[in-house]
């Protein structure tokens, strides 16, 4: 009886350390925000450097106060590999996205309280064909409107991961 739980310990050590000894994927962390430009459109500062746009959506779930969104969305630029602020010598090309997105409206349901929404890679085009990743956004009530900053992991096909830039700890 005693040896099946140090089997087990010893199972979950190599498990653990065979995680460890794997490389994780080669993936760049990104961040920045994204800006309102009218409509549906907005520009992408930062880590991806282009246009936005919602190109379809529906309301998944209504209660109270509280939405969640399907829909999808397209990027027109660069991943900023240089961190230059340019697009440079950076891929470049379009970007496919899936999202959800959930929001908190007022009382009312005039105002957006908080915002939060993921959105998976699911094609490219040029530069950016065979990419893969993930974004998360936070959208934030200021006195001038709402501020939505992204953060995540975005592999464009040939990224060489250098292993300097990582993403902060919660």
């Amino acid at each position: 009886m005693r040896a099946k739980p140090r089997l087990r310990v010893a199972i979950g050590l190599a498990i653990a350390i065979m995680l460890v000894a794997v490389p994780a994927a080669q993936a760049l962390y990104v961040k920045g925000h994204q800006v309102p430009a009218g409509g549906l459109k907005y520009k992408m500062t930062g880590g991806l450097n282009g246009k936005w746009k919602i190109t379809a959506f529906h309301v998944k779930h209504e209660r109270a106060h509280l939405l969640k969104i399907n829909g999808r969305e397209r990027f027109n630029g660069c991943v900023d590999v240089a961190r230059d602020g340019s697009c440079s010598g950076d891929p470049a090309g379009k970007l496919y996205f899936r999202f959800r997105y959930w929001v908190q409206l007022s009382d009312d349901g005039e105002n957006q309280l908080l915002g939060t929404c993921a959105h998976r890679v699911v094609g490219g085009t040029d530069g950016l064909a065979g990419t893969t990743g993930f974004l998360m956004m936070v959208d934030t009530p200021t006195r001038s409107g709402l501020k939505t900053h992204y953060e995540g992991e975005i592999e464009p096909p040939g990224f060489a991961h250098s292993g300097t830039a990582q993403p902060p700890r919660c």
